[in-house]
This record gives C-alpha cells, sequence and structure tokens, in this order.
C-alpha cells in the first residue's frame, strides 16, 4: 500500500487507549446514573401530586371520598424507595418500595379521575381512562402484601423453599390482572357502569366470581409472607433481628386485621384497613433511620446538617437582606454584602453547634479523647482480646458514623474482625504497636480526621497485638499438646519396637539354654553370655529412650551391621543383602541421614519381630537398596503369611507411622511364593 500524504499522528501508548476507554465508560456510567436518578425523584416527585390529586378529585365525588382519601403508601413509598436508592442504587429492596409506591399512585389518580370524570366529565375518553384502574392495583398490592415480606431486607429470599410463594405471587399479578384487563363489564371493580374498550365479551361473568374469590389466596400468599420474616428471624444475627422486628410486627397486624375484616366493605373497616396499611412504610422507614438499615446513618447525618444549614443559611441571608433594605433604602448593595458576611460569619459557628446536636442524636462522638475513653471503657466489659477489639470496632464505627469499620490483624493465620459493610475500596489504615505493624484499619463510608483516627488507631493496635499474642499463646498451647501426645506416641512404639523384641529375643535364649541344661551344658554359658549381653543392651535402649535418643547399634555397626546383630537372636535366619548400587559399585549404606536410619532400623526390626513371633518361618530375606533419591527396604519371610482379614494391630501401625513421618510410605502384603514381605520407601532429602 502506498502511504497517503498528510500530518502524521503517534499511535497511542500500550495502556493509553485502554485508560482512555475507560475514563470513556467511567464518565458513561455517571451520566447514566444521573439520568436513572432523575427520573426516579421526578417520578417521586409526581406521585406524591398524583395522590393529592387523587384525594382532591375523590372529595367531590359523593360516597368515593370515603374509601379514596391520601394513601400513605403513594405517600411515603415512592420518596423513601427514591431517596434509598439515590444512596444505595444497588439494592433490590428500595426499588420495591418505589415501584409500589409509584404504581399506587398511578391507580389511586386514574381510580379517583375515574370517579370524577363518570360524575362531571363524561365523554368518549372515559372508558380509556378507566381502563388501567381496573387491574393496575394488581401490580402493587401482592407486591406490597406478599413479595416484600419475601425479600426484606436483604432483596434475597430466606430459602429456596420460599420460591413457590413468590412464584405463586407473580402468577396472581400476571394472571388476575390480565382477566379483569379483558373483563367485559368492569362495574364490579370501579363502582360506576363504564364500558371496557378492550373487553372479551367470552368470558362473560369469570372475571367478577374470580374476583370475588381473590380475597383468601391473596391473604395466604400474604400470611406466608409474614411466616417467612419469622423463618428468617429465627435464622438472623442479632442485628438483623432488629432490623426486621418492627415490620415483622407492622405485617403481622396488618394480616390478622386483613383476616378478621376480610368480605367486610363498612367505611369504618376499610378506613381502618388503610390506617395499618400505613403502619408498614412507617415501619420500614422507623427501621431505615434507628437501625441504620442499608448503613443509612452517616446519609442521614449529613443530610439533617446540611439541608438545615441551606435552609436556615438561606432564611438568614433573606431577612437580613429585607431589614437591610427597609432600614438602608438606596444602599442595597451594600446592603447584601453586608447581609452575605454576616451569614458567612455566622455559618460556621452555627455548623459546629448543628454538628454536635445532629451528632447526638445519631450516637455519634467526634471528640478524639471522649472517644478513646468510651473505647477504653466499653474494652474493659469485654471477656477476652477478641471480644474487646470486635466491641472496639463497633464503638468506631459508631463513633465514625461508618457505614462499615473492619480490622485485619496482622500475622498467621490471618484474622479479620468486621462491622457494617466495607464495600469494595475502603479506606485503610496501618495499625503499628511500638514500631512493629499489628494489622490494618479499614474504613468505608467516612472520613475522620487526622487526630480522631490517629486515638482510635493507637488504641486499635493495641487490641489487634493482644489478639494476636492470644491467638499465638493458643496455637502454641495447641502445638505442645499435639507434640506431647505424638511424644507419648513414640515412647510407646519405642517401648514396643524395642524393649518388646529385646525381651523376647532373652526369653527365647534362656528357654534354648533350659533345654540345653541337660543336654549340653557346655554350650549354655554361652547363650547365657548373649543373655547378658543383650540384658546389657537392653539398659542402654532405656537409657536411650530416656534421653530421647536413637539405637546405639547404628551409631557403632552402622544400619546393615545393627540389623545384622539383631537377626542373630535365636529364631529364623536372618539375611541382609544390599544389593550393588546402579553403576555396579558395592552398595553402601554410610551417610544416610539420622531420621532415615532410625526408622528404616525400626521398621526392619517389627518386621523381624513379627516374623518371629507369628509367622513361624524359616528364613527372612531382608533387602537394603539406596537409591539416588530414598531408600528401599524390604522384609521377606517365607511363613504363614497374612490371614485372610488381618487386623492392623500397634506394630504394623508404627511401621507405618515411622515411614509417614519422614515423608515415605509403608506396605504390608503377602510375599510370591508365599509368606509376608514388609516394604517401606523412605526419601533421603526432607519434603
Amino acid at each position: 500500500m502506498t502511504p497517503r500524504n498528510g500530518p502524521t499522528s503517534t499511535p497511542p501508548g500500550p495502556g493509553q487507549g485502554a485508560e482512555g476507554g475507560a475514563a470513556g465508560r467511567s464518565r458513561a456510567r455517571v451520566w447514566r446514573r444521573r439520568a436513572v436518578l432523575t427520573g426516579v425523584w421526578t417520578l417521586a416527585v409526581v406521585s406524591l401530586v398524583a395522590v393529592l390529586v387523587a384525594a382532591v378529585l375523590a372529595a367531590q365525588v359523593e360516597g368515593l371520598a370515603d374509601t379514596q382519601g391520601l394513601d400513605p403508601i403513594g405517600l411515603m413509598f415512592p420518596l423513601a424507595g427514591a431517596f434509598l436508592i439515590s444512596k444505595r442504587p444497588r439494592l433490590p429492596f428500595p426499588w420495591l418500595m418505589w415501584g409500589v409506591g409509584v404504581i399506587w399512585s398511578a391507580y389511586s389518580l386514574l381510580f379517583g379521575l375515574t370517579g370524577w370524570m363518570y360524575v362531571h366529565a363524561p365523554g368518549p375518553l372515559l372508558p380509556y381512562v378507566a381502563w388501567p384502574a381496573i387491574w393496575l392495583w394488581l401490580l402493587a398490592v401482592p407486591t406490597f402484601t406478599g413479595i416484600m415480606p419475601l425479600l426484606f431486607p436483604d432483596g434475597r429470599l430466606p430459602s429456596r423453599r420460599w420460591r413457590p410463594v413468590l412464584y405463586g405471587n407473580v402468577t396472581l399479578m400476571v394472571g388476575h390482572s390480565l382477566l379483569l384487563g379483558l373483563s367485559p363489564d368492569p362495574s364490579f371493580e370501579l363502582g360506576v357502569p363504564v364500558g371496557n374498550p378492550f373487553g372479551v365479551a367470552a368470558l362473560g361473568t369469570v372475571p367478577e366470581v374470580v374476583e370475588s374469590w381473590i380475597g383468601p389466596p391473596m391473604i395466604l400468599l400474604c400470611l406466608l409472607g409474614v411466616v417467612s420474616l419469622g423463618f428468617r428471624y429465627r435464622a438472623a444475627t442479632p442485628e438483623v433481628r432488629r432490623q426486621i422486628t418492627w415490620y415483622f410486627y407492622a405485617m403481622a397486624i396488618f394480616v390478622v386485621y386483613w383476616i378478621v375484616s376480610a368480605g367486610n366493605q363498612d367505611t369504618f373497616i376499610i378506613g381502618l384497613r388503610v390506617f395499618l396499611a400505613a403502619g408498614i412504610p412507617i415501619s420500614i422507614i422507623a427501621t431505615v433511620l434507628r437501625h441504620q438499615l442499608y448503613g443509612i446513618r452517616l446519609i442521614l447525618n449529613r443530610t439533617l446538617v446540611y439541608g438545615t444549614l441551606a435552609v436556615g443559611a438561606g432564611l438568614t441571608y433573606s431577612v437580613l437582606i429585607w431589614a437591610a433594605n427597609s432600614v438602608a433604602g438606596d444602599y442595597g448593595a451594600v446592603a447584601g454584602l453586608a447581609s452575605a458576611m454576616v451569614t458567612g460569619a455566622a455559618f460556621h459557628p452555627v455548623r459546629l453547634r448543628l454538628q454536635r446536636s445532629v451528632d447526638r442524636l445519631f450516637d455519634v462522638e467526634r471528640d478524639p479523647y471522649r472517644a478513646a475513653d468510651l473505647l477504653s471503657r466499653t474494652v474493659q466489659r469485654a471477656g477476652g482480646p477478641a471480644g474487646a477489639l470486635a466491641e472496639a470496632i463497633s464503638v468506631v464505627r459508631t463513633s465514625l458514623a461508618a457505614r462499615g469499620v473492619g480490622v485485619e490483624v496482622a500475622g498467621e493465620p490471618a484474622l479479620s474482625f468486621v462491622d457494617g459493610e466495607l464495600g469494595a475500596r475502603p479506606r485503610t489504615v496501618e495499625l503499628t504497636w511500638h514500631g512493629e505493624p499489628a494489622g490494618w484499619l479499614r474504613i468505608a463510608g467516612a472520613r475522620p480526621g487526622r487526630e480522631p483516627l490517629a486515638v482510635m488507631a493507637k488504641h486499635l493496635a493495641e487490641l489487634a497485638h493482644a489478639v494476636r499474642l492470644s491467638t499465638d499463646l493458643r496455637d502454641s498451647h495447641e502445638r505442645i499438646s499435639a507434640t506431647r501426645d505424638e511424644e507419648r506416641r513414640r515412647l510407646g512404639r519405642e517401648l514396643h519396637d524395642g524393649l518388646g523384641p529385646t525381651l523376647t529375643s532373652v526369653t527365647m535364649t534362656l528357654d534354648e539354654a533350659r533345654r540345653r541344661l541337660e543336654r549340653d551344658p557346655e554350650s549354655v554359658e554361652e547363650l547365657l553370655v548373649r543373655v547378658r549381653e543383650e540384658m546389657t543392651s537392653t539398659l542402654m535402649s532405656v537409657r536411650e529412650l530416656v534421653d530421647g535418643l536413637r539405637p546405639p547399634a547404628l551409631d557403632e555397626l552402622g544400619l546393615a551391621g545393627a540389623l545384622r546383630a539383631f537377626g542373630q537372636a535365636p529364631g529364623p535366619h536372618v539375611e541382609i543383602v544390599v544389593p550393588p548400587a546402579p553403576d555396579g559399585s558395592e552398595g553402601v549404606l554410610d551417610g544416610l541421614p539420622a531420621a532415615v536410619e532410625t526408622a528404616a532400623y525400626r521398621i526392619v526390626q517389627e518386621a523381624l519381630t513379627n516374623a518371629r513371633r507369628h509367622a513361624q518361618a524359616t528364613s527372612v530375606l531382608v533387602t537394603l537398596r539406596r537409591e539416588d533419591e530414598a531408600l528401599r527396604l524390604s522384609v521377606a519371610d517365607d511363613g504363614t503369611g497374612l490371614p485372610d482379614e488381618p487386623w492392623p494391630g500397634v506394630g504394623l501401625t508404627s511401621m507405618r507411622e515411622r515411614a509417614a513421618e519422614i515423608g515415605g510410605t509403608c506396605a504390608i502384603g503377602p510375599r510370591t511364593g508365599g509368606g509376608t514381605e514388609v516394604t517401606a520407601v523412605l526419601p533421603l532429602t526432607p519434603d
């Protein structure tokens, strides 16, 4: 290709294009979020206006005002949901609150407008205005009474077994709203004789019959939703229990009254039902405010402070302008400047006083030394370092009005203590104790000053260090206990594998001496000398066992020599074979690690003892083969072999444990041609 003339440009660097794309996507996300929030707040305000307009329209229609007043759901849910969505847009429950409120407000407006138009302005548009009012309530009521209890407060079902209840609510919403929307005569629903432009004549009175029986399944689904709250309460943490208590009681009272008053169309009964329904959004809002549901504490704190400041500053400025203009006359510009200066001068002290008042309302302590004193008193009441650190984190979160506070303790194993929600990118502060790292403090949803953060970090560092010390001490106790138990097992194996076989050999030698005493007295002396030598060796072994040493024969004779010496005891003939090395040189066992020598000696010793005691063998072949990375040994006898179902006694178990201690393996099985064979592979280098 021929290059094109004209100015040239430098291609972007390896990361420039990706960074530019990421920045563009981030800006796009910000604009989308702003657009969504603008739409949410706009609809929330429109919903509020719609409820007021619906109440005004209903007041102009005789009989309609008794059942169509200021609806609490339409008044409270849209604004409360919009507020929560603007702060926590990823949570599903605020969206449900907002959606139910918006839909119910639209239904209230259309229902009131239908009644008003029928009386004051009937015309061709009336059926089309009335049509959504026939079925729109079904999108709100099952959600409000059945689905929201299932998903409160985290937007998830308590468990999978509640899915049928959720599906039942959705089916009722879709199915019955479709049936009402196609009803040929919706007067039973609207209360006025208005035609349905989309009605299906073939349905006849089916929608009206279904409507007359729709109450029991709706009440049942609502009741199951309240029961799910009970199950959630039983399995929840104390904090979550506090959060759902008010909502649970409000829903329970509403459902009980609904069941008792089902089918009663008395105006007072319906009004009381609406009044009790108002308790449900009030309980949710109270839970959000009282128990900081959705991390709303910090948001409310700042909103109250700066919202009050904005209103107060605006009123102060306006009053001063009015007063200055009234007094100063033509000096309006000077009066405005003076008013702004007075307002600005009063702003900071008023903000501090207002902040302290709001902090007391939300139990927030911004004075670092008072917070530290509260922290110390809280820690003194705790039962241990871990409990003290958990209580301290809770105090710090409350004092800072943070969404979440956590401490990660340095060292192994990793220990973390968290109160609240930290999110993906919390602020991290290193905790140091006497210059040594003690952990890390993580804070989300708060920006404390340097001084309070330093004071609290100092206390938390001491607690984190105490937690690490207590954890290390507990781990040390566990290791000591495990070491003690292991040493007991080792002593048991040593007594069984060392002292037991030697005493067996002495007993057998003495029996042989007793038999020869009458037949060949002169040969008895040799056997008694051997007994004395073996007993002397046994005494040395016991001394070494006490001192924690390995068998002395290994140091004096080497592995092969020690095994040959042990194999000379009365019983089957024992042959020790050390095959040549792979290069053809004579096989040697010099330089073996001490642990490998000891393990090999004990395994062969136990195998020979078993052959003498149980196998009725006449010969035993012991093979020791040294390879580049391991020592392979086998002990094969020509005895009776293993039983059909061998029982893993102390001896067989000890051989496997000795091999496993140094990273090796040991297997016991039948020998080709009859008898038993023990094979072991012991690595020469530790894993």
